[in-house]
């Protein structure tokens, strides 16, 4: 008998359960989120079978955690449970890929689209000679609400960032 397996198979089941118990969710709970049946979950939780890949990856990213953690590491220990939520990344689908570019089509298209109102902007204001007092009420909230509006863009890029990162 493989004692090395016999560590991993034991580790696994450990993480499995340990992982379900700390979200409270059932066997049952788990089965159906993963699209399983009870005694799957039940017998990798004893150890007595192993996932198959694809469930395997289904349990990881279920979890948030590295396939490599969770079926060698002992997730119990806080320490390693962070390591390997640190490690984790989701794999994207191919059509997870395509929204995902066209997340980033649109905010380039909104780039532009805000470059050129404040080109827009700032040619009518050159054609003025003064800026009559009402108007400059406008123009103050103009501005307001383009730096309003460039926040939001650098924080949508900034969230499009993390998602490309964290996810290969």
């Amino acid at each position: 008998m493989d004692v090395s397996k016999l560590t991993v198979n034991s580790k696994l089941a450990s993480n499995i359960r340990h992982l379900r118990k700390q979200l409270s969710i059932s066997q049952e709970d788990l089965a159906n989120r993963l699209g399983l049946n009870r005694g799957n979950i039940a017998s990798y939780e004893k150890g007595t079978a192993e996932p198959k890949i694809c469930n395997l990856l289904n349990l990881s990213n279920f979890y948030k955690v590295s396939v490599i953690h969770l079926t060698t590491s002992d997730l119990r220990c806080p320490v390693a449970l962070g390591a390997a939520r640190n490690n984790y990344q989701y794999e994207l689908k191919e059509e997870d890929k395509a929204v995902l570019e066209k997340f980033y089509e649109h905010a380039a298209e909104l780039k532009k689209v805000m470059e050129s109102v404040q080109v827009c902007h700032n040619f009518k204001l050159k054609s003025m000679e003064n800026v009559p007092p009402g108007l400059q009420c406008v123009v103050s909230n103009f501005n307001q609400m383009r730096d309003a509006g460039e926040m939001l863009m650098k924080a949508h890029n900034e969230l499009l960032e993390f998602v490309k990162t964290r996810m290969k």
